[in-house]
């Protein structure tokens, strides 16, 4: 199985480099995986769990709005929280500076992302 999560020094490098390179261009998107990414946060408090249903293990519970990047998304177990229903997934890797982590091949339940509409235009069908 992979390693969901990297070390505070290894956040720290990928930190270092994401700064090494907008002092180069100039600018910088947020998006913390491949170019295939969706950049986008993830709300406050979401847990970032192995598979698209709330009985899977969660990797990690957001600090506070976090950096997202969305690679796809599934149907999976439909969810209704703060007023939200949805049964869309996506799956990417969420960036939490507050504690130094980057958590890598997650799911995160679609009412936590901030991407418009579930599924949000654009990004593919895992």
């Amino acid at each position: 199985m992979t390693k969901r999560s990297l070390s505070t020094a290894a956040a720290g490098l990928v930190l270092g480099a994401a700064v090494s390179l907008l002092g180069t261009t100039g600018t910088a998107e947020a998006a913390p995986t491949g170019a295939s990414a969706y950049p986008t946060t993830v709300q406050a408090h979401s847990n970032l769990r192995d598979a698209p249903n709330t009985s899977s293990r969660v990797w990690g519970t957001t600090t506070k709005v976090t950096e997202a990047g969305v690679e796809c998304y599934t149907r999976g177990q439909r969810v209704t929280a703060g007023g939200y229903t949805t049964d869309v997934w996506y799956f990417g890797t969420v960036i939490d500076y507050d504690i130094g982590h980057i958590y890598s091949n997650v799911w995160m339940w679609g009412g936590n992302v901030n991407v418009g509409a579930d599924p949000a235009p654009g990004i593919p069908r895992c």
